[in-house]
């Protein structure tokens, strides 16, 4: 067995490797080279794979640590800077690949622990990732983290809801019935870059908007939701683009402005228009789950998220 940093070239063996044993994250090599190798904060020793004697791909470990706090990305915190993250992660099937788990895994915490980080997440990271967590379907990869002494340290949910169930349009009337007449939704305008800025710094999510995030704002946006009062941004969200399967999220409101229905209103005046446009299915992940469950959404997948002291 042989362990070593992964190349372009790897990817489409990876690839094939990755989605025999990974059967609910299939993924792309274009996919694949995007969130591992294109992320502003990949670095070639943090992603290393195992092979056989004969050149098998028998896993992938895929670790990125933020240099400094925005990281390169931008997109970093204070809170999480002491934190590396295992991004990636698989073994094959049979006894190689299960032995391939100690030097991978080992390199990953290796790579973390000189860069300074004190805890190893799997995964919690923001910046461009194939999941958020381990699928909780997953129970080998599972055991095998808890093997190697990572601990349980939360779920992640992923959440959905059918826009085309009359029920919405009814809710979203009402809502809008207890809204103060000074509060309005509008779609996102480069004109409201001033008070945008303002809404941004107070609402402090770098991982939504991240150094530089003014360019992606410089033109009309028909799915990005604003809400002000009195000319004054206090909530935003946004849905992707209407397919019969709709992303949407993310949403914020700021903390001072919160109990007033908010967002409430945003989340039903994106799922109303995305069913105009045609929408079938609405899925938000990495979700709060209990906001989003108030209005009849469903928890459609779970992630376990592991972690472990360096």
């Amino acid at each position: 067995m042989k362990v070593r940093m992964a190349t372009d070239g790897d990817v489409p063996r990876l690839v094939e490797a990755w989605n025999g044993v990974l059967h609910h994250d299939q993924t792309s090599p274009e996919r694949f080279r995007s969130a591992i190798l294109g992320d502003p904060n990949y670095e070639p020793e943090g992603v290393v794979l195992a092979e056989g004697e004969g050149g098998e791909m028998l896993g992938l470990a895929a670790a990125v640590v933020r240099r400094e706090v925005p990281g390169r990305d931008g997109a970093g915190s204070k809170w999480e800077f002491p934190r590396g993250f295992l991004k990636a992660f698989f073994v094959a099937e049979g006894e190689a690949s299960d032995r391939a788990a100690d030097p991978l895994l080992a390199q990953a915490e290796d790579y973390c622990r000189a860069a300074g980080k004190r805890v190893l997440m799997v995964t919690e990271y923001a910046g461009p990732h194939l999941f958020p967590g381990i699928d909780i379907r997953y129970q080998r990869l599972r055991e095998i983290l808890v093997s190697h002494g990572y601990q349980d340290a939360g779920t992640i949910e992923d959440v959905a809801a059918d826009p085309r169930a009359p029920r919405f349009q009814t809710m979203l009337e009402q809502t809008w019935a207890g809204i103060a007449s000074d509060v309005t939704v509008v779609t996102w305008k480069p004109s409201l870059l001033p008070a945008m800025r303002a809404f941004v710094s107070e609402g402090n999510m770098p991982q939504w908007f991240p150094v530089g995030w003014e360019q992606r704002y410089q033109e009309s946006r028909d799915h990005t939701l604003i809400l002000q009062k009195g000319g004054e941004i206090l909530g935003w969200a946004q849905y992707g683009a209407v397919r019969p399967n709709t992303g949407f999220g993310p949403i914020l409101v700021l903390p001072r402005a919160r109990g007033n229905d908010y967002g409430a209103l945003l989340l039903l005046e994106c799922m109303v228009r995305a069913r105009k446009q045609g929408s079938e299915t609405m899925l938000a992940g990495w979700a709060n789950t209990g906001f989003y469950a108030r209005y009849g959404w469903q928890i459609v997948r779970r992630y376990a998220v592991f972690g472990k002291e360096l």
